[in-house]
């Protein structure tokens, strides 16, 4: 019972002072809070297939609520302090600092991380694609990202390393479809349904080319270029479509065994030694 008596009497004779330290507090956890806040919406943002995720969502939800509990109890402890509830003032900041910070580490150890591996299909192929390479757009969440036939990965072409590797920095989407679901490719589609439309054009780098005019309703031209490669039963192996008058701006589109692999490239950037690598790669995410 002395025991309580002397800690009322501590907390009544020093509640200015804990009512400063709760401010000082205070002030020191905004800059810390929105820190984390920030750090963890870049992750949020750019990482969203990590297994850190849920940590990341968890530490900036509990930065906000940090805050907005230690600003109570300097704001609440002042205004009992000027009411003259000394020993409630003191009791305010010890009392809810003490569970913010003793509660929200605890809390945290009952998170679990997501998952390493993404199941994916292409075809009735089942492929477990590691976390760095799931396609993502910034900001969008994994379950929003829209429906593919096949599946896409995002990688860095020069190395095939993924999202957070060191050494990727550019990143580009490589879209995996089934031979026979080439449909779902608008240039494949467009390939044999408009073949017959095309013009001819001089042949090179073992590419034959193709132009393929559209008339815009506003009286302008829009011409595609298209290099393909055939096998010697005049059947498409490879696919560059050039959708302005640049080839700069060209999608490859190459069968590799039963898949189509489509990404960012010009004739001169993609050839089969590019794709053999990505097919090893994609080949050791398939299930067995």
């Amino acid at each position: 019972m002395d025991g309580f008596v002397q800690v009322g009497r501590i907390l009544r004779s020093r509640a200015g002072t804990f009512v400063v330290i709760g401010w000082l507090l205070f002030v020191v956890s905004i800059p810390i809070c929105l820190s984390v806040v920030v750090v963890t919406a870049i992750d949020l943002t750019y990482f969203a297939a990590s297994p850190q995720i849920p940590f990341d969502k968890y530490d900036n939800d509990a930065s906000w609520i940090f805050l907005a509990s230690v600003a109570f109890a300097a704001v609440a402890s002042s205004i009992a302090l000027a009411l003259e509830f000394r020993a409630t003032a003191s009791a305010l900041v010890v009392a809810i600092w003490g569970v913010a910070v003793a509660g929200i580490p605890v809390a945290r150890s009952f998170v679990k991380p997501g998952p390493e591996y993404f199941e994916r299909h292409a075809g009735q192929e089942t492929f477990w694609v590691p976390w760095k390479y799931v396609a993502t757009s910034p900001g969008v969440p994994l379950e929003k990202m829209p429906k593919e036939v096949g599946f896409s990965a995002d990688l860095c072409l020069s190395n095939l390393l993924g999202r957070g590797d060191v050494g990727c920095g550019f990143i580009q989407s490589v879209h995996v479809l089934p031979s026979e679901n080439s449909d779902a490719d608008p240039d494949l589609k467009s390939w044999r349904e408009y073949r017959s439309q095309m013009s001819r054009g001089l042949d090179r780098d073992g590419y034959q080319s193709f132009d393929l005019s559209f008339a815009r309703p506003s009286g302008r031209t829009l011409v595609h270029h298209y290099f393909a490669r055939l096998n010697l039963n005049g059947q498409l192996t490879r696919l560059v479509v050039c959708h302005v008058n640049s080839e700069r701006f060209c999608i490859t589109h190459a069968l590799v065994g039963n898949y189509w692999l489509g990404y960012q490239a010009g004739s001169a950037e993609g050839d089969e030694v590019l794709d053999g690598k990505l097919a090893a790669l994609i080949e050791s995410w398939r299930r067995k």
